[in-house]
């Protein structure tokens, strides 16, 4: 669990900064920005979880997994991006929008566990 938590944590990282980016940098629609941020921290985090969490690179085929993994975070992303927009109409404010980011990642975090544990990674010990 600490594992996934670290790997969430990178994941978290790589979102959060491709959004701000995204967003602020290159002044992106910020459901743009969100949409490709988390596409990215998926894969980061399916790396992150393959080798560090779960540790299955010689278990299971890679492109099978990853497609997997794409899906449970499609499942949790899009809990979570509906999260982060129904939270984020409640004010246009800078920081509020990073409230929203915030709570969005929370709500599919659980989700993704569970789908990661028990069907990307099925042959893991957890």
């Amino acid at each position: 669990m600490i594992k996934f938590a670290l790997v969430g944590v990178t994941g978290f990282a790589v979102d959060v900064s491709i959004f701000t980016l995204l967003s602020l940098g290159l002044s992106l629609q910020i459901e743009w920005a969100r949409a490709i941020a988390f596409l990215i921290a998926a894969f980061t985090t399916w790396v992150g979880n393959r080798h560090f969490t779960f540790d299955t690179a010689s278990a299971n085929k890679p492109v099978l997994e990853c497609q997997k993994s794409l899906i449970s975070a499609g499942f949790a992303g899009a809990i979570n991006i509906g999260v982060f927009k129904g939270v984020a109409l409640y004010s246009d404010d800078i920081l509020f929008v990073y409230f929203a980011f915030i709570c969005g990642v929370l709500a599919g975090m659980v989700l993704n566990y569970l789908l990661s544990a028990f069907w990307v990674f099925k042959t893991a010990r957890i």
